[in-house]
């Protein structure tokens, strides 16, 4: 928006105040998903159906986080380019945990806890 905190205050005084929970909200829902994702990844038993939800949520995430902007029509290249640049990283990702999710959570080597 290119404006000054007293150039938005001038306007109303809570729309600071208002702007500054907005972001906290979203770090700390960012944040709780990515724990939540790491603790699924980290202590699921792999198999199709972690695979399927880690899938379904990172999409859905991902479209909506992406596609709101165009919605609003801030389409912002340098703005974008986090989440696009995530949105790869997680595409890159799945395509390659894929085999051994998809395979399941038989194929560990033994003595790996997993796979007790």
């Amino acid at each position: 928006m290119r404006l000054t905190a007293e150039q938005l205050h001038a306007l109303n005084a809570h729309l600071v105040p208002l702007i500054a929970h907005d972001r906290a909200g979203f770090g700390g829902g960012l944040v709780s998903c990515g724990i939540a994702f790491g603790c699924a990844v980290w202590c699921g038993r792999p198999g199709p159906a972690l695979w399927q939800a880690l899938v379904v949520a990172g999409i859905a995430g991902f479209c909506c986080a992406i596609g709101v902007h165009f919605w609003v029509g801030y389409t912002d290249a340098l703005h974008l380019a986090p989440a696009v640049a995530g949105a790869a990283q997680f595409a890159v990702g799945i395509t390659l945990s894929a085999p051994r999710m998809l395979r399941g959570a038989g194929e560990f080597p033994p003595g790996d806890p997993k796979g007790t």
